[in-house]
């Protein structure tokens, strides 16, 4: 499908700008409102930096896509008045999360409800909801207007708290979520669909106007508001894809998401059957972190500066993101493919999850970041 925007490259670099002017601006006044905006919790749970971070880059993004949802919509209304619905769609969540960054004092639950209040919104003002997910026997469920709804609002919930849960190294989120939205994006391209596509592309630029600043060096971190509004925005994508396009299997989709759904999903059974323990309770146990302080004990990255380590643990874990995209592009239609792919990236993705935890399983201490 040929591009039917000739000016959509300049729109984008003027997202990714928008996008990294705002992070830039919060970084060197970081001074004025570090009391609230600085990550001071260096010792908790799950926490790999060495001193205190702005965690609001989510700023960024909400900047980069109302540019982008204020240009595309004067320019261009048929096409962008979506990507601007998106946006109106975005801010429970993206809200909850920002106070949470600010305050430290937003309850899980509330911003679990927020999530659930964004993809509503989404149902009712851009009609994203799934009608089916090719399986058998769910799908009958799913002709019921209100059990597709609840599927849809509670799906779009949980992808968008996986992205926080990968949010743990120096571009590791951005960079997981900038590929599965390319592989989106290129499904989209492929089916002729240029709105779900230049959603996509917008998310990403305003996604790598955010990574220049925060990888690899971590000057800003995506923080809850950033990470929320990335979750949804992809799950949005990939449910409007499947929407607007019903030739495209929920498999081949799901392939494309599938690093942030298996870790949450993983981890949820990791703790809660294997070490019967809360499944929310945070740990040092998730692939990267095992990862990272796997390179720490058989590669001298001791001695270098650990932005070093972040920046090589998250390119290892972006190759797995882009091999599952990979698949996708090659053979678009093969849903068989997608499907047996999906298995295999989790027999991957568990095996080795249990012989990192063999070589260094996390102890009581280990609870206590680095």
């Amino acid at each position: 499908m040929p591009l039917s925007d000739p000016l959509l490259l300049e729109r984008l670099l003027l997202i990714v700008g928008a996008s990294f002017a705002a992070c830039l601006v919060v970084v060197l006044t970081q001074n004025w409102h570090g009391k609230h905006s600085l990550d001071h919790d260096l010792d908790g749970a799950q926490k790999l930096h060495t001193k205190a971070v702005p965690r609001v880059g989510g700023l960024g993004l909400m900047v980069g896509l109302l540019i982008a949802g204020l240009m595309g919509y004067l320019v261009n209304g048929n096409t962008y008045a979506t990507l601007f619905t998106l946006l109106v769609c975005a801010l429970p969540v993206f809200l909850a999360g920002f106070v949470e960054d600010l305050t430290k004092n937003v309850s899980v639950r509330t911003r679990l409800l927020s999530s659930f209040v964004s993809a509503a919104l989404a149902v009712w003002l851009l009609q994203a909801q799934l009608p089916d997910v090719d399986t058998p026997g769910l799908d009958a469920l799913l002709q019921f207007p209100i059990v597709a709804a609840l599927f849809t609002i509670f799906a779009v919930g949980g992808v968008t708290h996986s992205v926080n849960i990968i949010d743990g190294l120096n571009g590791l989120a951005g960079g997981a979520v900038c590929i599965m939205l390319a592989g989106l994006a290129s499904l989209a391209w492929m089916h002729g669909d240029s709105v779900v596509m230049k959603l996509c592309l917008s998310g990403m630029a305003a996604m790598l106007g955010f990574m220049l600043l925060n990888y690899p060096f971590g000057k800003i971190f995506l923080g809850d508001g950033g990470a929320y509004l990335a979750g949804f925005w992809l799950a949005e994508c990939a449910v409007l894809l499947l929407v607007r396009n019903p030739e495209v299997s929920t498999w081949t989709v799901l392939l494309c998401c599938l690093y942030p759904v298996l870790e949450t999903a993983y981890s949820m059974f990791r703790r809660h059957v294997i070490h019967k323990m809360p499944s929310g309770l945070p740990d040092m146990g998730h692939l990267h972190q095992l990862l990272y302080k796997w390179l720490h004990v058989t590669l001298p990255y001791d001695a270098l500066p650990h932005w070093i380590s972040h920046g090589v643990t998250s390119v290892k874990i972006w190759v797995i993101v882009a091999l599952c995209q990979l698949v996708v592009i090659l053979a678009p239609h093969n849903t068989a493919l997608h499907l047996v792919a999906t298995v295999v990236t989790i027999v991957l993705y568990v095996t080795l999850h249990r012989a990192l935890w063999a070589v260094d399983e996390p102890s009581d201490a280990s609870l206590a970041a680095r």
